[in-house]
């Protein structure tokens, strides 16, 4: 029993192992594209090579590598944040060359961020601030915080009220600050809400059903129609093949030729046929009948509607449930 959760032990740790080894491989190919990307001034898919290799494995040449990336697509905020978070890693791993370095790009682009403070008056208990999708602690707001240069989305939701929203432009360097208003309520109730479709007229939607079930029923009469015609080609054949077995026969099955016995097994088969084909043709004829006569019309009432009809066959007699309107 040891052994084998040994071994099992040793089986997880080796796929584990065998994993890790295969994330740092495909790291190193997104770290080497990355630095391809980046030496031929392809700075945004560069940025993403090397985002995703830093997931699979967090060095610390890759977060000076996609700091300098970001800096050079000027996102100055993202850049600054990584070489911070790189210089902090050089420090605990004693890289002190490398801390230096990163220490030296944030003071830099300290001087050049583009700060965006967000304020707000009174905020529903529930009510959601979000940046380009990305939701907002309270703690943030009337802080100046560091953001990317370009377009930002700025929303703000909460039930029962009218979404606010507003797309800011930032320029590099600059100071924005945005206050976020109260929200209105919205006074748009399930029923009025103009996307719901409109609710149809009761006598047109009866007249249109009643047009539908009568076509129905003219199709199960005429199957119940086909079905006595087929019974009684059946019954027919079923008569004729009992004449011609009878003389052969002395006491049907005994005492006949082979002829004889063709004879009665044919007359037996179109016989079962026979009745199949006939319960058909009555339960589609009542069935028929009672669709046609059931089915609503143009002056039919919600209220004056009975019991649907049900039509069915249990071998031996057509069972028709409900009453007519």
């Amino acid at each position: 029993m040891i052994q084998i959760a040994f071994a099992v032990l040793l089986a997880a740790s080796v796929s584990r192992s065998a994993r890790a080894q295969g994330d740092k491989a495909t790291a190193e190919g997104l770290f080497s594209e990355g630095r391809r990307l980046m030496a031929a001034g392809n700075y945004a898919a560069a940025c993403e090579k090397f985002s995703l290799s830093r997931k699979l494995d967090d060095g610390l040449g890759t977060t000076l590598n996609l700091a300098e990336c970001y800096e050079k697509l000027g996102r100055t905020a993202s850049a600054w944040a990584e070489f911070r978070d790189a210089a902090a890693t050089a420090r605990r791993t004693g890289a002190r060359g490398r801390e230096n370095f990163a220490r030296d790009r944030v003071a830099a682009l300290e001087k050049r961020l583009s700060r965006l403070t967000l304020t707000a008056g009174k905020t529903e208990t529930d009510e959601r601030i979000s940046r380009d999708g990305a939701v907002v602690d309270r703690g943030v707001l009337g802080a100046a915080i560091p953001v990317d240069p370009g377009s930002h989305v700025l929303e703000a939701v909460a039930p029962g009220k009218k979404k606010w929203s507003v797309i800011i432009d930032v320029r590099p360097g600059s100071q924005v600050t945005v206050a976020i208003p109260a929200l209105e309520a919205d006074s748009a109730g399930p029923t009025a809400r103009s996307d719901l479709p409109a609710e149809r007229d009761d006598t047109a939607s009866a007249s249109e059903r009643g047009s539908t079930q009568r076509i129905v029923a003219l199709g199960a009469g005429g199957l119940g129609m086909a079905g006595l015609v087929v019974g009684s080609i059946f019954g027919l054949q079923a008569k004729s093949n009992w004449a011609d077995a009878k003389p052969l026969c002395t006491n049907y099955p005994r005492g006949c030729g082979e002829e004889g016995v063709g004879l009665g097994e044919d007359a037996e088969r179109a016989a079962l046929r026979s009745n199949i084909s006939f319960a058909v043709g009555v339960v589609g004829l009542a069935g028929g009948a009672v669709l046609w006569l059931s089915a609503p019309s143009a002056a039919s009432s919600p209220s004056g509607r009975s019991a649907p009809l049900s039509v069915g066959f249990d071998g031996r007699q057509v069972l028709i449930r409900g009453t007519l309107e």
